[in-house]
Parts: C-alpha cells; structure tokens; sequence
C-alpha cells in the first residue's frame, strides 16, 4: 500500500472527517456549506479538507457559481484504491484463526 494511502486511511479515524467524504461523495462542497452542515467553522471545515485533499482524498476545483470559490469533491481513483486495498486485506483475512469480527 503507497504511504499515502495510509495517511488517508489515518484521517478517516476521525468522525468528522468522514462525515465530510460523506457529505462531498453527494455532491462538490463549498467549504461554507461543510461548515453549515457539520456546525462548525468556515475556517475549522477548511482545515479538515484541506487535511484530506493533501491525503489525495478529495480533489479542489474553482466554484462553477462566480469563479471565485472552490469547491471539494471526492477523488473516486484514490477513495477506490483505498477500498480496494481494504477489501485485499479483508479476503488476506478470511479462513484464519482468531480472524477480527465482521462489523
């Protein structure tokens, strides 16, 4: 697994964040509309994506709606590649003893 697979991996620990690739995998987010929907700060929601956009989790791009914002959207090659890596390391698992629960 690339180094920075696990960095993404890592920061999906948290709640918050994956309730941001949640809200951002619906559709691209403005930084504003993360922070409404979390509840939190303008400036708390940047931070967090910009914490997953240089894991290579969510990718930015200019705001469609007046060109001076951004807005973030899930990476889907990067996301796929992490849950492929995950699904290889649960199939490694399968049929050993003391195997980890299924949750």
């Amino acid at each position: 697994m690339p180094r920075r697979n696990g960095v993404g991996i890592a920061l999906l620990a948290d709640p918050t964040r994956r309730r941001i690739m949640a809200l951002c995998a619906e559709a691209p987010r403005r930084p504003s509309s993360v922070a409404r929907a979390l509840s939190v700060s303008r400036s708390t929601a940047t931070r967090q994506l910009r914490l997953l956009e240089q894991a290579g989790l969510l990718t930015r791009r200019p705001s469609n709606l007046d060109g001076r914002g951004v807005v973030y959207l899930i990476d889907r090659t990067r996301v796929g590649a992490i849950m492929a890596w995950l699904a290889g390391t649960r199939v490694s698992w399968d049929g050993r003893e003391g195997d980890p629960p299924v949750v």
